[in-house]
């Protein structure tokens, strides 16, 4: 870092000094104050420019202790962490975020905020009572890392709510059954005959039908914390 060229001194000049003396003492401070500016920003001798006051970097000196936050005044400095300076941000709770380690950004700390988002978003997209519909059979807690998750319909498809009709007017309402239906039915008739048995003799048939509509089976999950 460097060293300014003129040292200050505060009791100079005495109230009892040449007004001369205080020239000097002004051209010593400007000399100075630009010396000690410059480190981290533009500071031109003569205070003209475009770009003067801008940050070209940002110097921090390393301390065992950066200090404590407080309400509205949180810090960020180079705290001394395995005998290097590491840059750390205090929050207004005193804690301390070591942001970078050894050289390298701190995985700890990034695998931590990224693990917060990552459950915010999940928590947005799937509140408490929604569902999870998959082809995989791993439980969504584990895929999506946050909530708890059971599963959930076995061996139903959904039917959206209908408040005017008394079977759909409820979430979560069950009703039907897989059953078996006999009869006769007529040469033209378009039935699904996923189990058919028949019976037929002297021109008399009877079909035993198990009607079940085009389906195909998935996960689903509902999230219940």
């Amino acid at each position: 870092m460097t060293v300014p060229t003129v040292a200050l001194d505060e009791t100079s000049p005495a109230g009892t000094g040449f007004i001369r003396d205080g020239d000097d003492r002004i051209r010593e401070y400007k000399t100075q104050n630009r010396e000690v500016m410059a480190v981290d920003h533009d500071y031109p001798s003569s205070g003209v420019s475009a770009s003067a006051g801008r940050h070209k970097q940002v110097t921090l000196e390393e301390a065992a202790d950066i200090g404590t936050g407080a309400a509205g005044v949180p810090i960020l400095g180079a705290q001394t962490l395995t005998g290097k300076p590491e840059l750390t941000y205090t929050d207004e709770d005193n804690t301390d975020v070591i942001i970078t380690k050894a050289g390298h950004l701190n995985s700890d700390e990034v695998q931590g905020i990224s693990t917060q988002v990552k459950a915010a978003i999940v928590n947005w997209l799937y509140p408490v009572g929604s569902l999870f519909i998959s082809t995989l059979s791993t439980n969504p807690g584990t895929l999506l890392g946050t909530g708890t998750w059971t599963a959930f319909g076995a061996g139903r498809v959904l039917v959206g709510l209908n408040g005017a009709d008394a079977d759909f007017d409820t979430a979560e309402e069950t009703g039907g059954a897989k059953t078996a239906v006999s009869g006769a039915p007529s040469d033209t008739a378009a039935v699904d005959e996923d189990t058919p048995t028949a019976n037929v003799g002297g021109g008399t048939h009877t079909h035993t039908t198990s009607i079940v509509q085009p389906y195909i089976v998935v996960y689903m999950w509902k999230r219940t914390v």
